[in-house]
């Protein structure tokens, strides 16, 4: 349904040459003819594509000639109270009506710009009518979402950009707790492309992925969701999609060749930065220990072990984490008692604290910076000596430089 913002010209004196160019029989022998506004009427289209609210206010009306220039410019009000025509040299013309009197920003949140432009000519003695103009978005809209099946497997923070002219991004923010910009992004269409990049942490890495729609254009607005999907061999994998708020079949899966799952970003630092795990004999650990993916524990009855390790990180702990798992159903149901299969060490839940008093794993915020952690996991023994099996505790760790190392613990209780 149109809406129109009824802005009936009711014409305006605007005598834009010299003081000869007012007498009428002149005008029309130099080539001069009249754009009439008696008619002129501009609205406003609200069943566009994007379902976006349009800015209130003033309309601003511009007139340009062949060369481009601007010869005129008022507000809807000036040609509203002004008289009904102008005078103007024959000749070619483009009259634009636009929400704003600013140019239209490449890109920028929450500032959609609505608009309308018409070609008209202008004969020498003759008069010309604008007539009835619809203003619609200019812009392309776009918002960006995550399926709950990508937010849960979400790390760390990390972020999407949307470009669409070359070194003009939008950035919408991702935190590690799920939660991400809604903002809606307007972008002056430049081409017909549009490259949607992720980069963050996921699964426990810094991964990156790219990919670029086409048939990108104004009154659209283009709806990037990242979701997940099952590849041929039936992994889990993701993907980004376009949900378009009209028609779903017309705007999805339109994309180019360039195209980069979701992968090990290449721009991370490399390396492991020096982080390492080593057994603390220093402080008395046990001598029989030789290997921590395989630290035998036999009954407390039998044999009380010291069970000490240094984490060093040469860069400083960014994060710290905890990935547990057992071949003993009954060990992993004591884990998810305190939810902890997957440990932040730095940022723990309180449901977590209930591992804390069976394996005394160092935590919490003064972690972060550390260089060098003691593990005393004497403590452990009492717990762990009712599960037989192998039990693991894979510690996962990233400095501050962005280097990060995966280093196994392996309790195995005959």
């Amino acid at each position: 349904m149109k809406k129109y913002i009824i802005l009936a010209m009711a014409s305006a004196a605007m005598i834009l040459a010299a003081a000869s160019c007012q007498k009428t029989p002149a005008n029309a022998e130099k080539g001069t003819g009249y754009l009439s506004f008696g008619e002129f009427t501009l609205g406003l289209d609200e069943t566009v594509e994007t379902k976006a609210t349009a800015p209130s206010g003033n309309y601003t009306i511009f007139i340009f000639d062949a060369d481009g220039n601007e010869i005129m410019r008022k507000t809807y009000d000036e040609v509203k109270n002004s008289d009904n025509k102008i005078s103007i040299a024959a000749g070619t013309y483009t009259l634009v009506a636009r929400s704003s009197s600013d140019e239209v920003p490449v890109a920028a949140f929450e500032q959609p710009v609505y608009g309308v432009t018409k070609e008209f000519d202008i004969v020498a003695g003759m008069e010309t009518s604008i007539g009835e103009l619809v203003c619609t978005l200019v812009q392309c809209k776009v918002t960006v979402s995550y399926s709950d099946e990508f937010l849960a497997a979400v790390t760390g923070n990390g972020s999407t950009t949307v470009e669409l002219k070359a070194g003009s991004p939008l950035e919408y923010k991702l935190n590690a707790n799920g939660t991400y910009d809604q903002s809606a992004g307007y972008f002056a269409v430049d081409g017909n492309t549009m490259t949607v990049t992720f980069k963050g942490s996921v699964a426990g890495a810094t991964q990156k992925m790219t990919k670029v729609f086409s048939n990108i254009a104004p009154k659209q607005w283009r709806q990037v969701k990242f979701i997940q999907k099952v590849n041929e061999q039936g992994n889990a994998t993701f993907d980004i999609v376009i949900q378009d708020l009209i028609s779903d079949a017309t705007l999805n899966g339109v994309v180019n060749a360039d195209e980069d799952i979701l992968a090990e970003d290449p721009d991370a630092p490399k390396g492991d930065g020096g982080i390492a795990l080593s057994i603390d004999y220093e402080a008395g650990c046990d001598p029989e220990i030789t290997d921590l993916e395989n630290i035998l524990i036999v009954p407390v009855e039998t044999r009380d072990m010291a069970i000490r390790f240094r984490a060093t990180v040469p860069n400083g702990v960014k994060k710290f984490n905890v990935v547990i798992d057992s071949d003993n159903e009954a060990f992993l149901s004591a884990v998810d008692a305190a939810q902890a299969r997957e440990l932040d060490l730095i940022n723990p839940s309180a449901e977590n604290g209930i591992i804390f008093d069976v394996v005394p794993f160092p935590h919490g915020q003064e972690l972060i910076g550390q260089t060098d952690i003691a593990f005393n996991l004497d403590a452990a023994q009492d717990a762990i000596t009712n599960y037989s099996g192998r039990h693991s505790f894979k510690m996962s760790i990233v400095d501050q430089t962005g280097c990060k190392n995966e280093i196994p613990v392996v309790m195995v209780v005959e």
